[in-house]
């Protein structure tokens, strides 16, 4: 009877995990692309700097950030079951990444990320603290 519980807990696990592996990868298919950045907000408010510069998603968790000619690369990871999306940046070089959330409405991503990878993951799209509020459009090709 343990033997039967166990092996039935061990499936219900693994079904579980296939099932978010499943999640990851169509919601990455839903980020792939190049989007550009339309508004990015601080605590001190908007910022122009970065307005137009563009962030490519890639499905293998690879990303792209270009901005004024120059490209640098990240890696990411995303909790589509997370309330709300989580999503985590971790740029090339360095050591932890920036933890954020991330709401996608059609062709707009709304992403509320830490500018300090010591502050913890925002729960809310808010410009305060040490968050960042960046609005993305999905570049047409």
């Amino acid at each position: 009877m343990k033997a039967l519980l166990a092996a039935t807990v061990g499936l219900v696990f693994l079904t579980g995990a296939q099932d978010d592996d499943a999640a990851v990868k169509k919601e990455k298919e839903l980020l792939k692309g190049t989007w550009k950045i339309t508004a990015f907000e601080t605590q001190q408010g908007k910022k122009d700097d970065f307005e137009g510069a563009t962030m490519e998603f890639k499905t293998d968790g690879n990303a792209e950030f270009t901005k004024g000619g120059e490209t640098k690369q990240a890696t990411y990871k995303i909790n589509p079951a997370g309330k709300p999306k989580e999503i985590d940046i971790k740029p090339e070089g360095k050591d932890e990444a920036m933890l954020g959330i991330y709401r996608l409405e059609k062709d707009t991503l709304t992403i509320c990320i830490v500018e300090n990878p010591n502050t913890g993951r925002p729960n809310e799209f808010a410009a305060k603290d040490a968050y960042v509020v960046v609005t993305l459009k999905r570049e047409k090709k």
